[in-house]
């Protein structure tokens, strides 16, 4: 979520959708839902442009950090971030 001026709208919209149809969307961390990432790109910035409050952009970061790394869909698909962590071999790692 940090790319370009318009993270905010995107991560909010995708909520949203998840409230609304939470069997049929499903959010996945990637690198880029970290503190580190976010403070070096510029979706802190944004939050602190648009809303003036750290408060805000920590309930962000919050939330990344609540998302699930991975998701089995259906039994079909496994689901993942490539760029996640070098340290995860197996499946049982996640």
């Amino acid at each position: 979520m940090d790319r370009g001026n318009w993270s905010f709208e995107v991560i909010f919209f995708l909520f949203c959708l998840k409230l609304n149809y939470p069997k049929e969307v499903n959010l996945l961390r990637g690198n880029h839902e970290s503190r580190a990432l976010t403070e070096h790109f510029t979706f802190r910035t944004e939050i602190m442009q648009k809303f003036g409050e750290d408060e805000v952009y920590d309930l962000f970061i919050d939330s990344f950090e609540a998302l699930p790394l991975a998701a089995d869909i259906n039994g079909s698909y496994l689901c993942m971030h490539g760029g996640i962590s070098r340290e995860l071999h197996k499946l049982s790692d996640i």
